[in-house]
């Protein structure tokens, strides 16, 4: 177990965010969420944007983004994930922050706020995607998604051979990831796209929702790459 410092300071700033948080909730969008299976222990319902007007007012801070964090709050975790200083984030903190990501927006904004900026996100994503959790594996194609021009040759192969294996029984949020994974990389050369076409039109022989999603979406990419015929 994690044990904390605590000062008046942060105590203070604690104090103050969730002060800040709480004048501007809204319920409406909280109880939507939750309908739409974006479950947390607490949830306001505050909008990224005034999220992240939250944060520009603090200095990035290991211990105030840990407190924020452990406090299970939805707009304390994001606010955990702009506040925590890349440096001081080693491999063994971001395990242990991604056993509890348990819904969608977590993992879109973990990835987009703090885990693509990591130095060992490339080896991270593959960790995820080799998981048997499905939300990891989502987790890890949408880092891969993120950080594609930093993958090795050796890294993107792997992907995209479990990326092809998971696609005969992903659900549709693990299709869709796997679906943004690909069309992200198709944009690093034409050979590559149709590389990766290729291999989608094999496994969309034999389609279910899944593989047809993803295959529409590599389609629509490399059409508006120029690299496909819109009228094939």
């Amino acid at each position: 177990m994690n044990f904390l410092l605590t000062n008046e300071h942060l105590e203070s700033q604690i104090s103050q965010i969730k002060r800040l948080i709480r004048l501007s909730m809204n319920g409406v969008v909280a109880d939507s969420m939750r309908n739409h299976g974006l479950i947390y222990k607490q949830n306001y319902g505050v909008a990224i944007p005034r999220i992240r007007e939250i944060a520009s007012g603090y200095t990035k801070n290991h211990d105030l983004a840990q407190r924020l964090w452990l406090l299970n709050i939805r707009e304390t975790m994001i606010l955990a994930t702009l506040l925590q200083p890349v440096e001081k984030f080693p491999i063994e903190l971001a395990n242990e922050w991604l056993k509890k990501c348990d819904n969608i927006e977590l993992v879109e904004q973990m990835n987009l706020n703090l885990y693509r900026h990591l130095d060992y996100a490339p080896d991270f994503s593959l960790q995820c995607i080799a998981s048997d959790n499905e939300l990891y594996k989502i987790f890890g194609y949408t880092l891969a998604m993120r950080v594609v021009e930093n993958l090795t040759t050796s890294n993107l192969q792997e992907m995209t051979k479990r990326a092809i294996q998971d696609a005969g029984t992903a659900t549709y949020q693990l299709s869709k990831a796997i679906a943004n994974f690909f069309a992200r990389l198709c944009r690093k050369n034409e050979a590559t796209a149709r590389e990766i076409f290729s291999e989608i039109q094999a496994i969309n022989e034999q389609a279910t929702n899944g593989k047809n999603l993803i295959y529409e979406s590599v389609k629509h990419e490399l059409i508006f790459l120029g690299f496909l015929d819109e009228n094939l």
